[in-house]
């Protein structure tokens, strides 16, 4: 049996050894059964003002006491969580979006972490940040005039964004901010924008010409970048942004070939997806909360689209022969839902083969998640992901997008 684990005041982790490790499964806490050693780059925070739960001689979640508050762990690409911490809370406590996993301790005293590997992450390790502040200094001085560039360099040094780090570092991929309107509106406590490396703190507000987009798109491709994104975390709809991305597409593969140029967006105009194929986009991703339209419509507020729109997205995508990924934004206690699967599973054996499903933690509170959705019976997240694997063999399951050219 794990050994529950609490925050005292100062933020120190303390070991409860005569306790039991619990999870919440989303509907109710339970013994941490599940778990694995808490993975490079996961990060372990105190959740202040929530009493940290444990499992007693009898096997009954308790409280640890008064001042004695959860603990959390935020994991790294490659893993999805297995279950929440379990905690207690009044009801004046305001709801926090999070996508924490429980925590517990082995024998050794070693933390471990309700989570499971999908994939091994391979992206390239953070640059100490005088190297990045030298190459972000670097990139102002020879791009003084672009606004798109003061931008970035303003998202890699005030919010550590890895995607806008990777314009002035030439690799990987570049996210690019057009300021693109939002058309979700989910409720308190439900965020269905966060990604793993970027919570958005501000919406994007910089307007950047094509002609802007396409000269940083380009010189990142040919300095050996491998993609250039559009909708990442800190955007808002790129399929309202339609002109301006099509322009820009069009403008960067009329001067380079190289590399892939990618859209995440919740689908919600399939005209302008095709608009967008048509100009040379090579892959796209579309991210769901649920594949049941009235979950999907609860969780993510949507304005002006409805889930049939989603769906003809995704149509649209396999029809123009892009790379298509469906991004599932997984919450313990209600994507493992029977029917939440089986609608899962429905949609996405309706891909075409080579096609992605990535799996992300959804940021939310979970009380949030029941208050909106209500409560249900969880399968498990470990089954979840048993059946996927079963049912979905000729799609590739993973948690990153990754730079895949025109099929």
């Amino acid at each position: 049996m794990f050994a529950a684990v609490h925050a005292d005041r100062s933020g120190r982790i303390v070991l409860a050894r005569d306790r039991g490790a619990a999870v919440f499964d989303g509907r109710a806490a339970r013994a941490l059964e599940r778990a694995i050693p808490l993975p490079l780059g996961a990060l372990v925070e105190p959740l202040v003002d929530r009493l940290a739960m444990g499992l007693d001689r009898t096997g009954i979640a308790r409280s640890l006491g008064a001042g004695r508050w959860a603990v959390g762990v935020r994991l790294p690409a490659g893993f999805v969580r297995l279950g929440h911490p379990a905690y207690l809370t009044n009801d004046a406590s305001p709801l926090t979006p999070g996508r924490f996993a429980a925590v517990g301790a082995d024998e050794r005293g070693e933390l471990v972490v309700a989570a499971e590997a999908i994939e091994r992450e391979d992206q390239a390790g953070e640059m100490p940040e005088s190297s990045l502040a030298a190459r972000i200094a670097d990139g102002l001085r020879e791009r003084p005039s672009s606004r798109l560039v003061r931008q970035l360099a303003r998202c890699a040094k005030d919010y550590r964004c890895r995607a806008a780090a990777n314009a002035f570092l030439h690799r990987a991929d570049i996210a690019v901010p057009v300021a693109a309107p939002v058309n979700e509106h989910p409720p308190d406590g439900i965020a269905v924008r966060a990604q793993p490396d970027a919570m958005p703190t501000e919406l994007a507000a910089l307007e950047p010409t094509t002609a802007e987009i396409a000269d940083l798109a380009v010189e990142h491709l040919e300095a050996g970048g491998t993609m250039v994104a559009f909708g990442r975390a800190c955007e808002g709809e790129p399929l309202l942004a339609a002109r301006t991305i099509d322009l820009a597409i069009a403008q960067i593969r009329a001067r380079t070939a190289l590399g892939s140029i990618h859209l995440e967006t919740n689908g919600s105009v399939p005209s302008a997806l095709h608009r967008f194929a048509e100009a040379g986009l090579d892959s796209v991703a579309i991210r769901i909360g649920s594949a049941r339209s009235e979950t999907y419509e609860r969780l993510h507020g949507p304005r002006g689209y409805r889930f049939t729109d989603v769906r003809a997205s995704i149509d649209a995508a396999s029809e123009a022969k892009l790379s298509l990924a469906v991004i599932v934004l997984v919450m313990p206690g209600l994507t493992d839902r029977e029917r939440e699967l089986d609608a899962l599973v429905s949609l996405c054996g309706a891909l075409r083969a080579g096609s992605q499903v990535l799996l992300r933690d959804l940021v939310a509170d979970p009380a949030a998640v029941v208050r909106v959705i209500g409560a249900g019976e969880p399968l498990g997240v470990d089954r979840l992901l048993a059946r996927l694997r079963a049912e979905l063999p000729s799609l590739r399951l993973g948690t990153v997008v990754r730079p895949l050219a025109r099929v």
